[in-house]
């Protein structure tokens, strides 16, 4: 090591912004609440001992997209971290640090994969007693630290504690990662500023590690933070580890000196194969000996990150055979022995008691039944839905625009013959508004799916009981937009003046924003891309538009495009209120302009000696004659039906690299 380099560290422990994670009263509430929680703490399995994580010879192949022919990822890596250990994953881009990251977290296809990975030297279903902490800090903007931690608690901690038991465990792991002074501010929104991006780190991880997983991974947990956050955020993890044994897998990339100091192993990475593996302090001994010293003022890190960079060498051939050399130095060194070693020591010690919990056969999935967890994340939902405007509350202004907006083009649009055409155009206006507005809701949806996948992938919860809040609390809003708009625009354009007409008017625009707000989410589900959903949203909208029946009349539809008519939303709201509204209205004909006849009416309807039609007639003249309110409201329903049940198939099958 540099002379100067526990310097550093100490130096910068002693900074203000260090976390100080546990006085030494603190340590023994710490270490007496473990005791007595230990056994109860991890939800997914029954394991009462530290886990040690080994692999051996771990190999990951894919089929070149090119070339067509197989490709190593990672190959032949071997090695192993024991409890209360950080292993940190290092490389230059490209090197397979998150790859194998996945590799160990049993994130990849097993056909694809080679080797083999040791719990407690022995084979075991590792998802059951880990946790997987991702890149990105998916957190509730509008929920404070608390409540994020909180509702994390909530939904994977068993019945079997009690309230006051996990307020107790939130309050302890916002100390345990320095979140004190933060804990009742919102984690921030483009529209309230929230924490620092390093509290927002630690808030995210605290909320996965809550029940103290045997094994811990973490991808690029200090990726986009300055040196001082970095630390801060790897140093609680650090301390929390040796406090629980835990094992802990994090890849990072470029590490600060002191956040280097904090790691107990290192995993040097090149184009997927080990070019170094041991402990930390000796990888500076191991690459002196190979003839790469490192200047006692430089970054150990960025030295090692500097050798086995081969990015910039123009010499492909050059390039790989400098990584190889690497990895061949690595494997006729001691250090792939004394690995070796270790993995097959834990391997004969292994026993029936010491691996107990992670066997392969699977124990409970989940902490909370289907009920629980849909009323959990409904009350959740209910919270974000409320106090982010960006979901709800700007389109709510912004259809109360709108309905003032229509109410004042169409003003009392009364019933003449001559009104006709602008109650149809109000109608069907009023129907393609509200649906194509409803991509605003594509961005909440966006800032909310990373959550749900970050907790999907931990087994806080399975995807029937998000989809089923995702809609029940959705209804409510929906009908808050149906009913502000209803309440402006149908008095304003002077519709049928009766209560009942008034309300299947908000009925059939609720049904219809149901239906769009559905497909809204099953779009943005199956391509989770904010520029891409909103096009495909759009068009879908503009091509039901287009074969509604208002343009073009049914009869002149193609026969290419009739069966988009009837899969069409707007259409059967369109329909439903168009014969809400014209049955039981009388119309006045026109005057005859040449005098020669009472009056004319352009409809062909009727005898000029009344000079009055009715709605109904106006329906039957334009081929509205088969309208059944009942039978479009479930068709309206079954269409929700269909798209909710679309939205659960790609959430339950498109799972993405995390």
């Amino acid at each position: 090591m540099p002379e100067d380099y526990n310097y550093y560290k100490d130096e910068y422990e002693s900074k203000d912004f260090t976390i100080s994670l546990a006085t030494s009263s603190d340590e023994e509430e710490y270490s007496e609440y473990y005791e007595n929680n230990e056994n109860r703490v991890t939800t997914e399995s029954s394991v009462k001992l530290p886990v040690s994580l080994a692999w051996k010879n771990l190999t990951y192949e894919i089929i070149d997209p090119k070339t067509k022919k197989q490709r190593k990822i990672i190959q032949n890596v071997s090695g192993i971290v024991k409890p209360g250990e950080l292993l940190a994953i290092m490389g230059p881009s490209g090197a397979g640090k998150s790859t194998f990251l996945d590799l160990l977290a049993g994130r990849k296809d097993p056909k694809n994969v080679s080797g083999s990975v040791y719990l407690n030297g022995r084979p075991g279903n590792i998802k059951y007693v880990s946790t997987y902490v991702m890149q990105d800090d998916a957190l509730m903007g509008v929920l404070t630290v608390r409540e994020n931690i909180q509702f994390a608690a909530d939904l994977c901690f068993p019945t079997t504690y009690t309230k006051s038991e996990k307020r107790s465990r939130v309050q302890n792991i916002i100390r345990e990662f320095g979140l004190e002074k933060v804990a009742d501010n919102k984690i921030g929104t483009v529209f309230v500023r929230g924490i620092s991006g390093g509290e927002k780190r630690r808030c995210a991880i605290a909320s996965q590690v809550l029940t103290l997983p045997k094994v811990i991974f973490l991808d690029e947990p200090t990726t986009g933070l300055d040196s001082a956050a970095a630390y801060n955020v790897m140093n609680a993890i650090v301390s929390m580890a040796k406090r629980y044994e835990l094992t802990v897998i994090a890849s990072i990339h470029q590490p600060s000196p002191e956040t280097y100091a904090l790691f107990d192993k290192l995993l040097l990475l090149g184009h997927g194969k080990t070019l170094y593996f041991g402990e930390r302090e000796k990888a500076l001994t191991y690459f002196d000996k190979l003839g790469y010293p490192c200047s006692p003022y430089n970054n150990p890190a960025d030295h090692f990150l500097k050798l086995v960079n081969s990015d910039f060498m123009k010499d492909i051939t050059e390039a790989e055979q400098h990584i190889t050399n690497f990895s061949i130095s690595f494997s006729k060194s001691p250090n792939i022995r004394e690995i070796n070693k270790q993995i097959d020591d834990s391997i004969e010690k292994a026993n029936g008691n010491y691996s107990d919990g992670i066997s392969k056969r699977r124990t409970q999935r989940y902490a909370r039944n289907f009920l629980a967890q849909t009323f959990i994340l409904m009350r959740r939902s209910l919270t974000n839905a409320t106090r982010n405007i960006l979901m709800f509350w700007i389109r709510v202004a912004m259809y109360m625009c709108l309905a003032l907006l229509m109410g004042s083009t169409w003003w009392k649009v009364g019933f003449t013959q001559i009104s006709i055409p602008d109650r149809f155009a109000a109608h069907f206006f009023s129907v393609a508004f509200l649906s194509f507005m409803s991509v605003a809701g594509i961005p909440g949806f966006l800032e909310e799916r990373l959550v749900f996948q970050r907790e999907r992938s931990n087994r806080f919860y399975s995807v029937g009981p998000y989809v089923l809040a995702n809609t029940l609390i959705s209804i409510p809003f929906l009908m808050i937009i149906s009913l502000s708009f209803s309440m402006i625009a149908y008095p304003m354009i002077g519709l049928h003046e009766n209560i009942h007409n008034a309300f299947n008017f908000f009925l059939f625009l609720f049904l219809a924003l149901f239906v769009a707000e559905s497909m809204v989410v099953f779009i943005a589900a199956l391509i989770p891309i904010f520029v891409a959903a909103l096009a495909i949203t759009a068009f879908a909208n503009g091509f039901f538009m287009v074969v509604e029946g208002f343009f073009v009349r049914r009869a002149a539809i193609p026969k290419l495009l009739k069966w988009g008519h009837y899969i069409d939303y707007q259409k059967y709201a369109f329909e439903a209120i168009i014969k809400n509204d014209f049955v039981g209205l009388t119309f006045n004909c026109d005057p005859d302009p040449s005098g020669q006849a009472k009056c004319r009416c352009a409809y062909g309807l009727n005898s000029t000696d009344t000079c009055t039609f009715t709605g109904q007639d106006v329906l039957d003249y334009r081929g509205y004659y088969d309208i059944n309110l009942v039978k479009w409201a479930l068709a309206l329903l079954g269409l929700v039906a269909a798209f909710r049940f679309g939205f659960y198939l790609v959430l339950l099958f498109r799972k993405g690299r995390h």
